[in-house]
């Protein structure tokens, strides 16, 4: 697929930030941006879909997803199992 740049203005520390925090789950600010763009069209043709049909429907990213998720921490057997569960859910997700 071809590429294309795009210019925006953000401030210098928040692209900064963005950069340190990405690269400490081996990402890229390109990566991010693009798949972040992928989920806004996701997110509006899945908005449209529901209205045609009538459904009341709500999109939730995959940060979302975590952000909302219980912390299950001490209250299963295995935290490595639900752990690596999730992994792969998000992996799906993405």
């Amino acid at each position: 697929m071809v590429k294309t740049k795009i210019t925006v203005s953000v401030e210098k520390p928040v692209v900064e930030n963005a950069k340190l925090a990405l690269l400490k789950k081996g990402r890229t600010l390109s990566d991010y941006i693009e798949k972040s763009l992928r989920s806004l069209s996701t997110a509006e043709f899945l908005s449209d879909l529901c209205k045609e049909l009538n459904l009341d429907c709500g999109y939730m990213s995959g940060e979302d997803v975590e952000k909302n998720r219980p912390d299950l921490t001490g209250r299963v057997e295995s935290e490595k199992e639900v752990r690596e569960m999730r992994n792969e859910r998000i992996s799906r997700l993405s």
